[in-house]
């Protein structure tokens, strides 16, 4: 197979880039859909690797909204109000900071002029599409009366010649005044929230005059309005109607009228970029762009704010494909985060290898300010390892183990950081930010520790002394320093040296490889126009197995992401989903199992019971008291009945004997065993079958999108065919035999039904494996059971204090989701590999484009020129001169 190399420069990709183009204006294409479809394609590709190639190492900068990322960013740059800074969701669209070296002394400043660039008719229409698919899946897939599909599937208000009047025609059912087959109270907000949404792109879109694909500079000053999101509202309470107030261009550069027309122009906006020149005393960036290429960093809107979801997610997915290094920013009392996943699965939808992907990625746990050091009274004094520390710290556990799990181990891509303690550190103004933020940021500085203090050295002394290879006691020593800026800047800097260019040469390589692809699709269709001896029957067999590829690399890559759980979605099928639907992530399979431990009502009893404590300690149970009138049940109590009310009495404490006694179901480790125990095998259960219906789904989904495919290859005609090739590329008949047995098979995803099955079928955790990972002994009295042997006052008030009730609560809950998660986490690792083995051999079985060919004759005929090949006599196409040129054989 003949193929372009993979091992080029940037300089080499970008003569590439420009080679193909010439060549497509040279190139004359056969007049059919088909051809010109594909010669769009290769145009479109390579543009995206010159546009790859032109581009600046470019920093991209996400997380979940309201963890400070704005803020972070600004006090990194040296001023803290460089972007919108509020405690509510404010980002709202995507900012390019486009970084200078300023004057030794100077302060970091903004340009007064600010780009804004508005999406074009086509990016707008796939917007919307993106948000009205999702939305006609998801509800269609709930509420199929309320006709989401029947009326909307497959139109697009923005290029339909009808414009917004269906969408305006059925939207009303969603609401309680509409008069739709479904009760409104039933319908997810999320759904109202969606099209309240679109609503406003409609009337951003009716509002603009002659604005969308342009680009426009605005002042400074008035482009916080393009910025900020609006206040979060409610869901609301009748459907919205159309609001057009037309804004021009005219309008945006006026000082007096730009604010107002730019929050009604907010939906249309795709980028904002500012140039900003930094001041080399706060960072030095010469170091940066005094390579090849500059440096842009990307503030990414926070996913999840109220308002604009769809728009946010579609607008990030598009640009995140070319970023070079991300750095994810966390909130250090809440490390695993929802935004920051969902963002990480954005940029895997690219073809990203987990390699190069953890290469590029930077983790910045924010606000550490709040972070507590731990009392660790059980480790008082020496060297202390880290896995001792963790448990009892958990901002630093929690740093530990999910900014792991975004640099895959690689513990000098973390720093713990706080904007505050850097704007004191080198006190940065704020000035330009709202009274409210000023009075939040000034409340902050006050809770800090007094200059010079270093809360973190003890900790950080402790683990050197164990471990003077650790991560954490730079990190946390360089947060005493300055807040962790200093380190940031140096993590970035070394980053880019080290990997920014590298990174840009792996997103150029993905659209490089791309392209050589479409490139061969676009040469069979002129060979096949130019004749070559091809049959109509050998274009019909080119054209089929090149679509089976073309399914193949829509399913490969998001079976190949199952081992990693996979970012979230419904197994609908739907927009925004990979196709087939998703199992259950185990993330959120662990967290329902950690709420449900965390629901149990012993927890509540026993901390219940400490509240009322005059020393705020877990009481100790009574013994069984056998004195008194024994009760009686009542008439038409059953025993389980009565059970119940008596244990609900003993932990209340108003039981007879007058205190729970042996009968204390809080008091003994068997009973939190014995519901651990349920719990785990309930929830395994609940997995498997959870698993089961998505593989469901998914076979079903993939059958009928190969159902075409499989008819096509039932054909006596088609059969035939596919031998002789088969058995011509393969050498022998048996192994032609082999390979369309397989492809066959892989067909029909369905007949993997008994194989999945059979690895659903294996046990769960043992009851010995539950009894293992369950963190307390048992069968085994607790500090505050009646047989306990009383200890010391300070024993007694370290064994019985809430707190362990607590932790208790805690290792109880991650134990629990461990087992369930790892069990189903196997499981589907077999299947993924299963499904991963057949698809991808189908895949190699396929043969190339260039290989499906009719016979040549043995000998050529009399008086025929020829020269070792059948397209001897076919003149060079100006395709087949640049693909010969950059082949690799």
């Amino acid at each position: 197979m003949t193929s372009t190399t993979n091992n080029l420069s940037l300089s080499d990709l970008r003569l590439f880039a420009q080679q193909t183009l010439t060549m497509l204006s040279e190139q004359d294409v056969p007049d059919t859909p088909e051809a010109h479809a594909s010669r769009d394609r290769v145009q479109t590709l390579a543009g995206e690797l010159a546009s790859r190639l032109d581009a600046p190492v470019t920093i991209g900068v996400v997380g979940e909204y309201s963890v400070g990322k704005s803020l972070l960013l600004g006090t990194l740059l040296g001023k803290p109000d460089l972007l919108p800074v509020e405690a509510a969701p404010s980002t709202g669209n995507i900012t390019a900071l486009e970084l200078t070296r300023g004057a030794p002394g100077s302060a970091t400043a903004v340009s007064s002029t600010t780009d804004i660039t508005f999406l074009d008719e086509e990016r707008l229409a796939a917007c919307v599409g993106a948000i009205l698919g999702e939305l006609v899946a998801t509800l269609d897939a709930k509420h199929p009366q309320l006709g989401a599909r029947e009326m909307l599937g497959g139109y697009n208000p923005v290029t339909d010649p009808r414009g917004w009047a269906p969408f305006e025609a059925w939207y009303p059912r969603l609401w309680p005044s509409g008069t739709g087959p479904v009760a409104h109270e039933t319908i997810s907000a999320a759904h109202r929230d969606a099209v309240t949404e679109l609503c406003r792109i409609r009337d951003a879109a009716l509002s603009q005059q002659d604005l969308l694909g342009k680009p426009i500079g605005v002042a400074t000053d008035s482009i916080r309005a393009a910025l900020v999101l609006e206040a979060a509202r409610r869901t609301p309470q009748t459907p919205p109607k159309r609001t057009v107030q037309p804004f021009d261009m005219a309008q945006l550069k006026q000082d007096r009228t730009a604010p107002d027309a730019l929050r009604r122009a907010f939906p249309l906006i795709e980028r904002v970029t500012q140039r900003v020149t930094l001041s080399p005393d706060h960072w030095d960036i010469g170091g940066l762009t005094a390579e090849e290429h500059t440096v842009r960093l990307l503030d990414f809107p926070g996913i999840g704010a109220a308002g604009s979801y769809g728009r946010d997610t579609f607008l990030s997915r598009r640009e995140l494909v070319n970023v070079h290094t991300i750095l994810l920013v966390l909130s250090a009392s809440r490390a695993e985060s929802e935004g920051a996943s969902a963002f990480w699965d954005m940029l895997t939808e690219d073809g990203r290898q987990p390699q190069a992907l953890a290469s590029a990625a930077l983790v910045a746990a924010n606000a550490f300010d709040l972070a507590k050091p731990p009392a660790l009274s059980q480790y008082p004094h020496g060297p202390l390892p880290l896995e001792k520390l963790l448990p009892h710290a958990a901002e630093i556990n929690g740093v530990h183990v999910y900014g792991n799990k975004f640099v895959a181990q690689r513990e000098d891509g973390i720093v713990v950081v706080s904007s505050v303690s850097a704007i004191r550190a080198y006190q940065l103004p704020y000035t330009a930010t709202s009274p409210e933020t000023r009075d939040r940021i000034r409340a902050a500085l006050r809770d800090l520790d007094p200059p010079g203090t270093r809360r973190w050295e003890p900790i950080a002394a402790r683990l050197a002394a164990a471990d003077p290879a650790n991560a954490w006691t730079p990190r946390l020593r360089a947060y005493d320093e300055d807040g962790g800026i200093t380190r940031l800047r140096t993590l970035i800097e070394n980053h880019v040296r080290r990997h920014g260019l590298a990174q840009k040469l792996e997103r150029a390589q993905s659209s490089h490889r791309k392209l050589s692809r479409e490139l061969s699709v676009l040469r069979g269709h002129v060979r096949r126009a130019g004749g070559g001896g091809r049959s109509e029957e050998y274009r019909e067999l080119s054209q089929k197995l090149t679509e089976f590829r073309r399914l193949l690399d829509r399913m490969l890559p998001a079976l190949h992401a199952l081992r990693d759980g996979g970012p979230p979605g419904e197994p609908d099928g739907g927009p925004g989903e990979e196709a087939g639907g998703r199992p259950p992530r185990r993330g959120e399979t662990a967290e329902a199992v950690r709420d449900e431990v965390f629901d149990w009502r012993e927890w509540q009893e026993l901390l219940g019971r400490a509240e009322r404590d005059r020393h705020h300690l877990v009481p100790r149970s009574e013994p069984p008291s056998s004195e008194g009138i024994p009760l009686r049940r009542r008439p038409g109590r059953t025993a389980a009945a009565a059970g119940t009310a008596a244990s609900g009495a003993a932990a209340d404490g108003t039981g007879a004997g007058g205190g729970g006694g042996d009968g204390a179901s809080a008091d003994s480790s068997e009973t939190f065993l014995d519901k651990f125990r349920s719990l785990i095998d309930r929830r395994t259960d609940e997995g498997r079958d959870q698993l089961r219906t998505w593989f469901e789904n998914w076979a079903a989904y993939w059958r009928e999108e190969f159902a075409p495919l499989r008819a096509w290859m039932a054909e006596e005609a088609t059969d035939a065919a596919l031998s002789e090739l088969f058995t011509r590329l393969r050498g022998s008949a048996r192994k032609a035999d082999h390979q369309l047995d397989h492809l066959w098979t892989a067909l029909d995803p369905v007949t993997a039904t008994e194989r999945i099955a059979e690895l659903l079928s294996a046990p769960g955790p043992t009851p010995g494996d539950q009894e293992a990972r369950f963190p307390a002994r048992s069968p085994h009295a607790l500090p505050w059971h009646h047989r306990m042997p009383l200890l010391d006052a300070q024993s007694e008030e370290r064994e019985r204090h809430p707190l362990l009730v607590v932790q208790l609560r805690q290792h109880t809950a991650d134990a629990a989701a461990r087992l369930v998660t790892e069990y189903l986490g196997r499981t589907l690792t077999l299947i993924e590999k299963d499904l991963v083995d057949l698809y991808t051999k189908a895949g190699e079985y396929l043969p190339a484009e260039t290989e499906v060919r009719p016979p040549r004759p043995s000998f050529p005929s009399a008086g025929a020129p020829h020269d070792g090949g059948d397209e001897a006599a076919e003149p060079d196409q100006p395709i087949d001169v640049l693909i010969r040129a950059w082949s690799t054989d």
